[in-house]
């Protein structure tokens, strides 16, 4: 039956005149604009939230002095004594960042909200009828079955359980009475102005409130929102119940198997029957999340009424002088390794839940708030269980819906009253909490266990301004239909607990684990997608927002992925380079913009710690440590990871790795171009494969030049227990036909491998004849370290072939003082694959020279020629810094006729006019004698059709800018000068 509330007049109850006083909590998120506001500075967090024009009062309430200032510099305060009183007017809106310079530890955010829904708490004293009142309903209270409607202007106290119902459509409102309740119902539909309300923000909800959703026709579409859900269609929803002292905290010590007591960190508050969660602290496989039951609590300490599958780590651990310890101490770094395991509390006095029906057994249909329309949904200490629709686009346990754009990509303010806290959501078959086209959100201390698919997912990549702080993620894998593609597990890839698109938010102070992906996948596009492709905006491009002190491990892959964004509404992903700009604009060079991620914790991650591929990243007190594999490791440019702790093992090493042939690595060399600074290494053995990278640095990947001098960019690393890196064979020496080469020699001027300054090379004849070497350890396995200097020789173009990737084949010899061979280097032709370790770009070919050698170059293998030059031959010369770096060059030039040639060290080469103080001439000589005799020539051999050239370094650096070098710069550090010779 369909049963509509009669629009008589109401009883009653009370009438009072109220003064409404606005005091800005984490709660009370509305404020009047142009107001003024006093807030007291007497606490360590807030999150405050108010109107574009109002004005804040800081009130200095504590002992100390204050000064606050935003994170991004657009604001601060002059310093405050105690009791002074500072205002600051916000007039733009959009979410600020901030922290007080004398005390670090107070910080929050404030969010200026444009126009928008205006949230108001709800008043005592407000009118209202009875459910339980036949006169409420015309006479005939609400039967099982019936579809029940609450019109506008109505309000209805539930005061009793009523049977269960069809449905509910409340246009009216719906307050819950301090009583336990139960109401079931197929669907709820807020409407309008509609309005439910359990507990208030002052007084929550103390007593049982359990709404069971029970629609069992998957198929209907209740206004295009589904059914079995919550669906506000405007209006709100506000539901603030007594919340755990504690949602979640962690162990404070170890906790063996069979155990069925859990000590913590904090004291509780918990209840005899809670539910409670375990995350693991080994690796994903090994352990996994338990949920169990609490039988009693006394203080700390937490009663279970079964037995601890499998043991958890529950302790600090410190760096000393000669590695890990229990012991507390700073002597080596302030950083801690914390690996203790996130314990939480599921329970809470109002439930929203999914019927345990077949519906939900066989067909994973479960329950669903759904909000759109400028609705505004406000759950403080809910849970929420078997919920999300398997299978089923837009039907997810909690979905923001295209609150803060229109149709056609236009902004329409963000929504700022949506928040959720200290709640539970868990048994999901469809993701966790779902922000879709909704800027300006609130997801706070919630518990994320037993998902299905991205738990926390930015949709459509224009989500910004959205406050993600404090959450745990628990537990989270493939759903058996993935809805996107990168929810099926993959490289990299995979149900992830944070699925970012948009770079735009504060996403602080949560924890990811147990996840069958990536614990954060920061997964930034080119453009949006889905129903906000029209938002001119470029996510890839936006700067970020704040990630800091998130933690992630005991994960699948990577523990943080910046990479393999999005392309298109399917899911599929690719790889993307973030390069964030100023204000988002189209990437230029001049306008990139740096991003800070800091205070992150990675550890037990099957893959690497940080994956990426960035543009300009800060890592800053990092602390990451028994990971699989590279520890930091991906592709990017002018990064750094600074004052960070990078353990290879720790204490917590109970079980194998999953890998045994994986080496453990700190950190990838980057191609040099990052600053791996004042960071404290700890525990990574040298591996006894040759081909794999290990220890403190990667070598694995420096191909991009012959001589690598950027190990100049890593100063200041403390190394414990720990050796700084195997120098990994290049594939043209450790494969048969190895078609890319590594670099011969890497600078090592900080004393790493050997001697401060020298050269690490490797321990062939081609590198070592004549040269001041040691061996370094293992010797023998581990290449020398020699004096140098060396050279490198790159960047051939023949004729008008491609200046970038160059394919032909190398075979260099190396000759004495009377052109007899001592060695030879080859690089096999290149057009060919899987003819080199790591697969290398082949186009990587290159060759490392001594100070003062001779070498005739060919262009050619064991099996495929290239003809010689006839018109032109370019090559590169690096590190040839002074007049005192001499080479000699036997290189093909087929043809007669005149030939030119010169040095120059601009990058056009062609542009470099005779005369130029960047361009140096070589005289032209008529027998290989006067070549050794004289400085800077060449002379062309037509009978064996090569050119010989005697070149000195120290040419003058082509400066664009007007400006003075960084002697750290790539154009200082290698002095790239070109050698062209051609014919006029």
């Amino acid at each position: 039956m369909h049963y509509r509330l009669p629009t008589r007049s109401g009883i009653v109850f009370g009438i009072i005149s109220l003064t409404l006083l606005i005091i800005l909590t984490p709660l009370l998120a509305w404020t009047a604009p142009t107001q003024t506001q006093v807030f007291s500075l007497s606490t360590h967090s807030y999150d405050l939230q108010i109107t574009a024009g109002s004005t804040l009062a800081w009130r200095n309430d504590s002992s100390g002095f204050h000064r606050l200032r935003a994170i991004d510099g657009s604001w601060e305060t002059p310093l405050m004594r105690p009791g002074e009183v500072v205002t600051q007017t916000f007039t733009v809106s959009g979410q600020s960042a901030f922290l007080c310079d004398i005390d670090p530890t107070m910080r929050g955010t404030i969010t200026v909200q444009a126009a928008h829904t205006v949230f108001v708490p709800m008043m005592a004293g407000q009118a209202f009828e009875r459910w339980s009142q036949p006169q409420t309903w015309g006479g005939r209270l609400p039967q099982a079955g019936d579809a029940v409607q609450i019109p506008a202007g109505k309000v209805i106290l539930l005061d009793v359980s009523p049977p269960p119902l069809q449905s509910l459509l409340i246009e009216g409102e719906l307050i819950f009475d301090r009583r336990d309740l139960d109401l079931t119902v197929g669907w709820i539909m807020i409407h309008g102005h509609g309005r439910i309300r359990i507990g208030s923000p002052t007084e929550p909800f103390a007593q049982r409130a359990t709404i069971t959703l029970t629609a069992t026709n998957p198929n209907e579409d209740v206004m295009g929102m589904g059914t079995r859900g919550i669906l506000l269609m405007g209006g709100s929803f506000e539901a603030y119940g007594v919340t755990p002292n504690h949602p979640w905290t962690v162990l404070n010590d170890h906790a063996a198997a069979g155990t069925r007591e859990l000590i913590l960190r904090d004291t509780v508050d918990w209840q005899f029957g809670d539910q409670v969660v375990i995350a693991p602290t080994d690796f994903f496989g090994v352990a996994q999340t338990e949920r169990l039951t609490v039988e009693a609590v006394d203080g700390t300490r937490v009663q279970l009424s079964t037995p601890l599958q499998q043991a958890r780590w529950g302790r600090l651990q410190y760096v000393s002088s000669s590695g890990m310890t229990l012991t507390p101490t700073n002597d080596v770094t302030p950083l801690v390794l914390d690996e203790r395991a996130e314990v939480s509390n599921l329970s809470r006095r109002i439930v929203i839940q999914g019927a345990d029906d077949d519906r939900w057994r066989n067909d994973r249909f479960g329950a669903q708030i759904m909000v759109m329309h400028n609705a505004s949904l406000r759950l403080d200490g809910v849970e929420l269980r078997r919920v999300g629709q398997g299978g089923r686009l837009g039907r997810y346990p909690i979905h923001f819906h295209l609150l803060s754009y229109d149709a056609d990509g236009n902004w329409t303010g963000d929504a700022t009253n949506n928040v959720i806290t200290n709640s539970s959501i868990w048994n999901s078959a469809n993701r966790c909490i779902v922000i879709h086209g909704t800027n300006g959100t609130t997801i706070r201390n919630n518990i994320c266990y037993d998902i299905a698919g991205h738990a926390i997912f930015l949709e459509d990549a224009v989500e910004r301004r959205n406050v993600i702080e404090g959450n745990l993620v628990l537990r989270v894998r493939q759903p058996p239909q993935p809805l996107i593609a990168s929810d099926r597990s993959n490289f990299r890839r995979g149900p992830s607990g944070f699925w970012l698109t948009n770079p735009d938010n504060t996403v602080r102070g949560n924890v990811a684990a147990d996840t069958e992906g990536n614990g954060f996948w920061l997964a930034f596009p080119d453009q949006p997608l889905g129903a906000n492709k029209r938002v001119p905006i470029r996510p890839v491009h936006l700067p970020l927002g704040i990630f800091s002190h998130n933690v992630a491990h005991s994960n699948s892959n990577p523990g943080i992925n910046i990479d393999f964004a999005p392309f298109d509404d399917e899911g599929n992903t690719k790889e993307i380079k973030y390069i964030p700009t100023v204000n988002g604009e189209p990437f230029r060079y001049e306008n990139r913009v740096r991003f800070t991620l800091s205070d992150i914790t990675t550890y037990k991650n099957n893959d690497n710690g940080l994956w990426n591929r960035v543009s300009w990243p800060d890592y800053v007190r990092f602390v990451s440590a028994d990971n699989v594999g590279m520890f930091f490791a991906g592709a990017g440019d002018n990064g750094k990871i600074v004052d960070s702790l990078i353990i290879g093992e720790s204490l917590n090493n109970q079980s194998p790795r999953p890998t045994t042939d994986q080496p453990n690595t700190a950190v990838a060399s980057y191609h040099s171009t990052f600053d791996i600074d004042n960071n404290v290494i700890v525990n990574f053995a040298l591996h006894n494969r040759l081909d794999r990278a290990s220890g403190a640095f990667a070598t694995n990947d420096y191909y991009t030049r012959a001589v690598d001098r950027g190990l100049i960019r890593n100063p200041n690393n403390r190394l414990i227990n720990t050796h700084p890196g195997r120098r990994v064979i290049s594939p043209n020496i450790n494969t048969p036909a190895g078609n890319a080469a590594l670099a011969g020699a890497l600078w090592d001027p900080h004393g790493y491998w050997g001697p401060a300054g020298n050269y690490w090379v490797y321990d062939i004849p081609f590198l070592t004849t004549g040269q001041t070497c040691v061996a370094v350890t293992p010797v023998g396995q581990n290449g020398q370290s020699c004096q140098g200097p060396y050279y490198g020789v790159s960047g051939f173009r023949i004729d008008n072939g491609d200046p970038y990737k160059p394919r032909m084949p190398l075979t260099v010899t190396r000759l004495d003082a009377a052109n007899q061979p001592i060695a030879q280097w080859i690089v096999a032709e290149g057009s060919g694959s899987g003819t080199n370790t790591f697969g290398i770009m082949p186009w990587m070919r290159h060759f490392t020279a001594v100070a003062g050698g001779r070498y005739r170059v060919e262009f050619r293998d064991g099996t495929t020629t290239t003809p010689s030059p006839l018109q032109e031959l370019k090559l590169t010369l690096s590190n040839m810094q002074t007049t005192d770096d001499r080479l000699i060059l036997a290189l093909p030039f087929g043809g007669s006729g005149t030939v030119g040639a010169y040095l120059t060290t601009r990058e056009n080469y062609r542009d470099s006019a005779p005369g130029a103080a960047e361009r140096r001439d070589l005289t032209p000589v008529m027998s290989f004698t006067a070549l050794v005799a004289t400085d800077n020539s060449f002379w062309h051999d037509t009978a064996s059709q090569q050119v010989w050239v005697n070149v000195q370094g120290g040419v003058p650096i082509w400066n664009w800018s007007s400006g003075p070098l960084d002697p750290l710069s790539d154009q200082a550090l290698y002095r790239e000068t070109i050698l062209r010779i051609y014919r006029p």
